[in-house]
């Protein structure tokens, strides 16, 4: 069989890169919002704002990244917001029973988890890569839908949720979990700059290796892929890997940063993280998108979500705004893309 390399778009020069950005719809989007939003409100463009504005870039787009990969193969995932809080009530109820066998009694009271909190981030950052892992050997392999199989997963681990939390919130007592949520390093908030790398690590591995690109491969066009000598299931397998790790990651960024983990948490923000995969060019039907645009699609939507805060405007008219947004998206998305077919 012929064993000829698929590969993602070559590494733009620097000069054409800078230049594609000024014609670039969505950076214009990003402008015009910081805009208006300095123009209306005179603590838009504060430190505090753009401090919060940040943490609040990192959870959604660590989410969206994780999304973007899977969408790249033209599958979904619509389990990554229960995995995120999924992933660190499991760190926290083994620790917590895991205490007691050592003589140890780190669940105080108040529900409060005051035990050491780096095994609890390995134990959900293995949590997410395990459920990825099923996902994806469900959809690659046993050929379950991929809306069909992380549907099932989002109802089950939502269930799991609050089985293993009673119903109640556990309250995280950690320095190093606070320096997490809150520390900055310079006059950027950890919890971004935990953001950058991992985009930095996808964009270096998707971008810049024959092995990630041939996630562009499979999304474009999975049979070629497999005539081609791609061994496409163990790559779907590694998207929703990939997928459940950086949830997990959104996971331990997000409950840092409220000190506590609760199982309604994260409600919807499923749907966050495909809207902003599809505000930064990702195709829903595969083959098209890139880590970097995630990251300009973050920056747009938080900020305007950020924007509308300001604004007054209330939680229900910014998830009907969401929806919109992701509406309109989609359809522009399928537009260029058949004028690019034409």
């Amino acid at each position: 069989m012929s064993t000829v390399e698929l590969s993602g778009p070559a590494a733009p020069h620097v000069g054409p890169f800078f230049a594609g950005l000024a014609r670039d719809p969505i950076i214009w989007l990003i402008v015009a919002i910081f805009a208006v939003g300095a123009l209306t409100s005179e603590y838009y463009l504060t430190a505090l704002n753009l401090e919060n504005l940040m943490r609040n870039i990192a959870v959604i787009g660590l989410l969206s990244l994780g999304m973007t990969v899977v969408l790249l193969t033209g599958r979904i995932d619509l389990s990554v917001a229960a995995l995120m809080i999924f992933s660190i009530i499991v760190g926290v109820v083994v620790m917590a029973k895991l205490g007691p066998a050592l003589g140890e009694r780190w669940l105080v009271r108040g529900n409060t988890y005051a035990g050491p909190i780096v095994p609890v981030v390995l134990i959900a950052l293995s949590t997410g890569a395990a459920v990825g892992a099923i996902n994806g050997i469900g959809v690659a392999y046993f050929k379950v839908a991929s809306f069909i199989m992380t549907l099932v997963t989002l109802t089950a681990l939502r269930g799991f949720n609050y089985v293993l939390t009673n119903g109640h919130p556990y309250y995280l007592k950690s320095p190093f979990y606070s320096w997490i949520g809150d520390a900055k390093i310079g006059a950027l908030p950890v919890s971004f700059l935990i953001f950058l790398a991992v985009l930095f690590v996808l964009m270096v591995f998707i971008n810049g290796t024959v092995r990630g690109g041939r996630f562009y491969a499979i999304g474009g066009n999975e049979k070629a892929a497999l005539y081609a000598g791609i061994k496409t299931q163990r790559y779907v397998v590694l998207a929703f890997v990939i997928s459940g790790v950086c949830a997990a990651i959104a996971g331990i960024v997000f409950t840092a940063r409220l000190k506590s983990v609760d199982a309604p948490l994260a409600a919807g923000y499923e749907l966050t993280a495909i809207a902003i995969a599809v505000i930064g060019g990702t195709a829903l039907s595969g083959g098209v998108g890139s880590p970097w645009r995630t990251l300009l699609g973050a920056v747009a939507f938080a900020s305007g979500l950020n924007l509308l805060a300001i604004w007054g405007v209330g939680t229900w008219y910014q998830n009907l705004a969401i929806g919109v947004v992701l509406i309109v998206s989609v359809g522009l998305s399928k537009m260029s893309r058949r004028k690019a077919n034409r």
